[in-house]
């Protein structure tokens, strides 16, 4: 089951699912929510997608 751990500064937000497509739906969410990413640049999509645990 893919996870994920934000990479933002000082936050905590986790999530799992029971797909990659499921996970960087929920990931997406959470960029555009907490973080005002919508969508989420290039260069962080990098970075997220290094930080998602399988």
């Amino acid at each position: 089951m893919p996870s994920f751990a934000c990479i933002g500064k000082d936050c905590k937000f986790e999530a799992s699912a029971a797909t990659e497509a499921e996970l960087m739906t929920k990931i997406a969410e959470h960029a555009k929510t907490v973080h005002k990413m919508d969508p989420i640049p290039p260069d962080i999509m990098v970075k997220v997608k290094a930080a998602i645990k399988n």
